[in-house]
This record gives C-alpha cells, structure tokens and sequence, in this order.
C-alpha cells in the first residue's frame, strides 16, 4: 500500500523526553523543517491554550475561529501531481501561507500541570515563498494530497490522524481530530503582546541549528542528501545561517555537548554543586521562585525553570552563546532571550521588576514561614496582611501550631547551618540512639551530603540491622532529645511505618499516589544547642539566663534495614534528581521507587535490590546497581 501524506512539519513540544520517538517519527513521515513548507503540522498538543502557546513560539500568532464559523478543508488529490511538478503556493503578505493546517500529536499523557509544560520550541523562522524543498518534495515522482485551504486559518491536529490514517489505509477526515483552527494575525507591534519582551531574532536559533563537526545536533538528526543540501543552501532565507564568518567560526568552535546530557534523566548523569554558570543560574532561579509566589498558569512554569536549571548545572563548560545554550535540553528560546540579555547587560530586566515587586516582596516574607506554602501566602496576601506584625495582629489565632512556631522563630530558621553545626547535631542524635538500642547507623543527607557549605535544615536517616531496634523506636529518641533539652518543640511526628509493622508502604499496582517521605517514622522538630557561650558563674547568678543559641530545623527519618538504601537515596538528591529517579524507574524499568522502597508498578510488589553485607553506603550502592545506573557521589546530584 502506498499511502502519499502532504508536506508535513513536526512539532518538538513534548518530544523532550523521548528523542528517539521524535527522530522516528520525523524520519518515517520525512517532515520538512520549515512551517512555512508545510501543509499538515503534527505535535503532541491537547489543550487549544496549548496549540495557541505552540504557533506563537513559531512566530504565528492566531485568533480562535468561532466554531460555525469555521472551514472545512476538502482533501483531494490532484491527478496533475503524478506527473508533474505543482505550482508553488502564492504567500500572504508576511510571508506566511494563506493556511497551515496544524496537525496536533495526541498522546495517552498529556501532562498540562506546571511541570510537564516545558519544551523545546523553534524560534520563528522566516522562508522564502518559492521553496526549493518544497517543489522537490512535490515532484513528479511523489503523489501527493493537498488541501484546498479557505481563508487565512491554521488547524491543529492530534498525531493520531496520522497513526490512524497508516491503520486505515486512506487519508482520514480532519473533524474527530481538531483542537484547535485559528486565523493567521498580523505579529504584534507592541512589545508587551510578544511572548518575550527582548525578543530573540531568529537567527539565534537558527544559527544554533547548524551543525558543528564536533557538536552533536539537538533538534534533529535526520540526514539530508547532497542534492537537497545544495537547493537549502541556494534558497534558503538568509536569517537561517549565521550573519558572519565570525559567527559561524564561534558555532563551529564550541565544544562538543557531553553524551551525559544528552539523556531526559538527570539521575544518568553527574551534576557538581559548583557549575560554571552559577551566576546566570542564580538569575533563573530568582525567576523560578517568582514563577512559583505568584502561581496562576504560565508558558514558562517553575518546572519549566527547574529543568532548564538542571541542564545547565550539568553543563561543565562556561556558556559564552546562545547558540550554545539552545544545543541543550530544556533550554529554548526564552532561556537563550534571557542569557543574551544577561550577557549584554550583566543583568535581567525581568529579575530586576521582580525584586522591585512590592506584592512578590510580602509573599516572599510570608512564603519563608515555616509550614506556610505559596496557595496560604497569597491567602494571607488577599486577607490585606503585608509582614509578619500583620499576621501576628490580625491572624494569630488562625495560624496552625506549627506555623506559630513559624513565626516566633522566623529569624532564626532563615539563618543557614553551617556544616560544623550539622555534624554536631547529627553526632548528638546518634549518640542518644545508641545510647537506648546500641548498633544505629547514621547518614546526614539533604544539602550536607551533596557538598553544601551551609544548610537550611539538617536531615539525618538512622538504621539498625535488626529490623526489632527500629520499631517504635522514634518516639523514645524523641523523649530522650526532649529531656536533654536539645529538642524545644515538635512540629511533626509520624509512626506510619510501625504502624504498618515496617512493611514497605501498601500500593497497587498502577495506582498513583504520593511518595513515600511521609512513610517512614520521622519527627521534624525545633532544635537548639545547649552548649552556652555564657560562663558557668553566669548561669549562677541568674539560672533563668535566656539560651542565645538560634533555633534550627532538624529531621529524622527512622528506616527499617531492608529498605534503607532507598531512604538515604531517596532523601540525598536535589530535587530534580529525585523527581527524574522517580520517573527513570517507572518508564524504564517498571518500578515505583520512593524513600521506603522499590515496588513494582504492574502489581505493587515489593523488589529487594539491597540484600546483601555492609553498611548503608553499601546498600546505597547495591541500589544503583539494582536500578541500572552509574554510581553517582552525594556531590554530584546537585540538580537544584
């Protein structure tokens, strides 16, 4: 069956995580690469919010058509194709066809959350009407379909009218598979209608997408023959090379992106606590937080800001270009906006609004307070509270425990630990363990693990080999902290995993639920040193003497031994080291992995993967064997 499709663009949104579906794909429907070439458009879109973002970053910015108003395009196939070449479509006044239709790619998981909503979009690109590679694809020894097009619309598909179209055997009708047809406008002259207020031009990304000799190509890998290179290269618009030699030459020169990077999970690859970059990445950060104070949906969401963090942070070499920084995963074109202005300026427009911001300004105060989130700061912000004596005067009373703990000690929970304090404490808890049940072992995890001069807590993962020890053990630790007067108030306390006779947490198989961090017993508490500045004779004369030491935030996480390689892993990594372990295990290996253990996702069977003699740090390593990965140091899963 010889089943001919219309010239057809891929869409690269959500196609981060799966390259190999990507290049697939776009070998097996041989795509074109410029939208403008294209009479079909396939992505992975469900949402017309999406479809809207997706055509934007294309430079095609559209209203929705009303549904009775909108077209139906009639497919049909011209007989003339067969054997002979068709005329060149006539362009639009901007350059733009008089209709596209997108052809939007529908998947099982189309994950709109503010996590999943980061991608790899093109910038826009500009081709001129009389495409070569248009032509060639509609030669005469291709049959192809075309579509008669009515007014200046675009339409976007799901990917399964293609894959359903391959099934069927003929080209299907477009209806059941529409998200969204909107009319082509004009590009916004006002810079606060474009998506980027410093826009990227496309030669930015364009230039980024030739290909170096010892780089690898990271928006696609399809290869062209010599001919089809040659009529690119004789009628391509000038803004898809580089505007100089020089230019070219610094494309030519940067250093080759390291295979590590190359895959979706940074759990595969090493990520140090010092980057090259940790001047630009403190500006993204600043962005990502204000991202996630304000809430409400955003192309660019907090996720979005994370990932491309995490690139960046593995990448060892020091960014000089954008067309550097767009060869990297996560990082598009607003990033290559961003790091072109920082570059330029040596600083960012849009962090500076930010911390000029005087509502981001009161919801970062709040956002700090201990048990206090970013949904209950914008509520303290719209019940008119504007600091902490707002929230003392006017809501005391509603606050929970915890949170007043919160604000009594605000100050002194801001103050990071030093990694001396952290060792100290951590040395007091095993001391008091063993002094109860002798044969506990102990690992600091969280920031102090992974190299961290200082932190904002202190997370300690306690063990004994007999599995007896660990059994309610917590809560005689508690009291026995509480009589040393190390501990000064608990802000939570958790038995679960007793509770559940230490039994990995009950799941089945395909369910979804939350981790495991509030599985195993753990008491989160308010810690204060007792070890005065002040001399004994001080202590004398005035026994009452106020303790001047700060107050600090300290963890503890009690694992039975069969599981507690998982515990000291699941609680080392930075956070998207975590989330990406999390998803490593159940796309690739069909595992639910959390901090209380490995599961399989088909039945919620429990996988023991540490089984064996040594420590924790043994087990630990048993558990990166079991998973199929490389050994990774604490120091080298700093992925933000």
């Amino acid at each position: 069956m010889d089943l001919s499709f219309p010239p057809i663009y891929l869409l690269k949104s959500h196609f981060e995580r799966n390259l190999d579906e990507l290049h697939k794909l776009e070998t097996q429907i041989d795509v074109v690469f410029d939208i403008t070439e294209a009479k079909l458009v396939l992505g992975k879109v469900n949402s017309k919010a999406r479809a809207q973002y997706d055509l934007r970053t294309l430079g095609l910015f559209t209203k929705e058509v009303e549904k009775d108003k909108r077209t139906r395009p009639i497919i049909t196939i011209d007989e003339g194709e067969r054997s002979h070449p068709t005329k060149r479509r006539k362009a639009g006044k901007n350059g733009s066809p008089k209709a596209i239709i997108v052809i939007d790619s529908s998947t099982a998981s189309e994950p709109e959350t503010e996590s999943e909503s980061k991608s790899r979009r093109p910038a826009a690109i500009t081709a001129s009407p009389t495409s070569t590679v248009d032509s060639r694809r509609r030669g005469s020894n291709s049959r192809r379909d075309h579509l008669e097009h009515h007014g200046d619309t675009i339409k976007v598909l799901k990917l399964s009218w293609y894959t359903d179209s391959l099934a069927s055997g003929k080209l299907l009708p477009i209806d059941d598979y529409l998200v969204y047809e909107g009319k082509i406008l004009d590009q916004p002259k006002d810079k606060n209608l474009t998506p980027n207020k410093a826009p990227i031009t496309s030669s930015i990304v364009s230039s980024a997408r030739i290909d170096a000799p010892n780089s690898r190509n990271y928006f696609h890998k399809r290869r062209r023959t010599q001919s089809e290179s040659q009529a690119i290269q004789s009628n391509s618009h000038p803004s898809l090379l580089p505007e100089s030699t020089m230019e070219k030459e610094e494309v030519d020169n940067l250093p080759p992106v390291p295979d590590s990077l190359l895959t979706k999970y940074s759990c595969e690859r090493p990520t140090p606590v010092h980057s090259p970059n940790d001047a630009f990445v403190s500006q993204l950060r600043i962005i990502k937080k204000a991202r996630i104070l304000a809430g409400g949906t955003h192309a660019h969401s907090p996720r979005a800001y994370g990932a491309a963090i995490a690139t960046i942070l593995a990448y060892p070499y020091t960014l000089t270009t954008t067309h550097e920084l767009l060869r990297l995963p996560n990082c598009g074109p607003k990033f290559a906006t961003l790091f072109q202005e920082w570059k330029d300026t040596g600083r960012i427009k849009e962090v500076e609004e930010i911390q000029q911001d005087e509502k981001l300004k009161c919801l970062g105060i709040f956002y700090e307070i201990f048990d206090v989130g970013e949904h209950t700061a914008r509520e303290f912000y719209r019940k008119g509270w504007r600091d902490l004596e707002d929230v003392i005067e006017h809501g005391w009373s509603t606050l929970t425990r915890t949170q007043q703990i919160g604000v009594k000690y605000y100050d002194d929970f801001l103050m990071r630990i030093p990694r001396e304090e952290v060792e100290k404490i951590g040395n007091i808890v095993l001391d008091h363990a063993n002094k109860l049940r002798p044969g506990f072992q102990m690992v600091i995890c969280g920031g102090y693990r992974r190299g961290k001069v200082d932190s904002g807590d202190v997370d300690i993962i306690m063990s004994h080999p007999d599995e007896e020890s660990t059994a309610y053990f917590l809560e005689d630790l508690l009291f026995a902290l509480e009589k040393s007067k190390y501990i000064r108030h608990t802000l939570k306390l958790s038995t679960r995993n007793s509770d559940r006779y230490q039994n990995p947490v009950s799941w089945k198989g395909g369910e979804r639920r939350k981790g495991g961090f509030d599985t195993l017993d753990h008491m989160f508490v308010d810690w204060q040193d007792q070890d005065l500045p002040i001399m004994d004779d001080d202590m004398e004369r005035d026994p009452d003497a106020v303790n001047p030491n700060p107050h600090r935030r300290v963890d503890v996480i009690i694992s039975p031994w069969k599981t507690a390689g998982c515990a000291v892993l699941g609680w080392t990594g930075a956070t998207f080291f975590e989330r990406h372990l999390r998803e490593y295990c159940r796309q690739k290996l069909g595992y639910k992995f959390d901090s209380s253990g490995v599961r399989k996702v088909q039945d919620g069977s429990w996988v023991d993967l540490e089984k064996g003699p040594g420590d924790l740090l043994a087990k630990e390593k048993r558990l990166f064997e079991g998973l199929g990965l490389t050994w990774r140091e604490p120091t080298e899963r700093c992925t933000d």
